[in-house]
């Protein structure tokens, strides 16, 4: 019995050194710990980027479609046919009915509205576009211009442009999105502008509306082309860049029309 005793004293102590964790398994549980926190932060990341990368393009993929929505509808309702007295529009002279921008057989888009960089080249760091500030005698930035009659009781006849620009203080100064924004650093995202002047019969001249933006900065490609095959047709490619996953690339955005005026 006193064996028996004596064995159980020295057990006891050994059964209470047992318990808890040594520092070895407390250094693996937090080695665990971080490698499953980091996956899930990792894992965060990925998804808030594809969150933000979608919405980025939703909402190029929205700016676009509402300049071509528009601008389809007004197309097909584009007067082909001189009427009343009027047969210019200031000088050189230039026929005011029709399509006049772009003319029959040729292309226009960002490239013909710009000085700097010449021939749509890339730009350098902390530059950003100049545009023309008159082609003939029209307002810089325009890139397609056409004339409509609308349906009212007294019927008027409206031109219509289509510009693209950047957004300016009113001295003229570049007062758009920082470079580092851009989705393509050298090439700058555009919005594009609406213009619908009347004409006024009395006075023979068109109203002075200023050009409206239809569209966030963030069009990078406005062009219209007019076939030589048909003067009556019109194809429309309208792009915006929208920054990749990883910040560094980009994908394009982009919708093309086919419009073939029917007056």
């Amino acid at each position: 019995m006193s064996w028996y005793r004596a064995s159980l004293h020295t057990r006891r102590p050994r059964l209470c050194m047992r318990s808890g964790f040594t520092l070895l398994e407390l250094m693996v549980v937090v080695a665990i710990l971080v490698i499953v926190t980091m996956m899930a932060f990792g894992g965060f990341r990925y998804l808030t980027a594809v969150m933000n990368k979608a919405i980025a393009t939703n909402a190029a993929r929205e700016n676009l479609s509402i300049v071509m929505d528009q601008l389809t509808k007004e197309l097909r309702e584009v007067t082909s046919i001189a009427t009343g007295g009027e047969t210019n529009d200031g000088s050189p002279v230039r026929a005011n009915f029709g399509v006049t921008l772009p003319t029959s057989g040729t292309s226009r888009g960002i490239a013909d509205v710009l000085t700097v960089p010449a021939n749509y080249g890339t730009l350098t760091s902390g530059s950003t576009y100049v545009f023309r500030v008159n082609v003939g005698n029209l307002p810089n930035g325009i890139v397609l211009e056409f004339f409509t009659i609308d349906t009212s009781p007294t019927p008027a006849k409206h031109r219509i442009r289509y510009s693209v620009t950047a957004p300016k203080t009113s001295g003229g100064v570049y007062n758009g999105l920082a470079q580092r924004f851009w989705a393509l650093s050298t090439y700058e995202p555009c919005e594009i502008t609406y213009r619908n002047n009347t004409w006024n019969v009395a006075t023979s001249s068109w109203s002075g509306e200023a050009p409206q933006p239809m569209t966030d900065q963030v069009v990078t490609g406005f062009s219209i082309t007019r076939p030589s095959w048909s003067s009556n047709v019109l194809q429309i490619t309208l792009e915006a860049q929208v920054r990749g996953l990883g910040g560094t690339g980009y994908n394009t955005v982009r919708l093309i029309g086919l419009v073939t005026v029917r007056q």
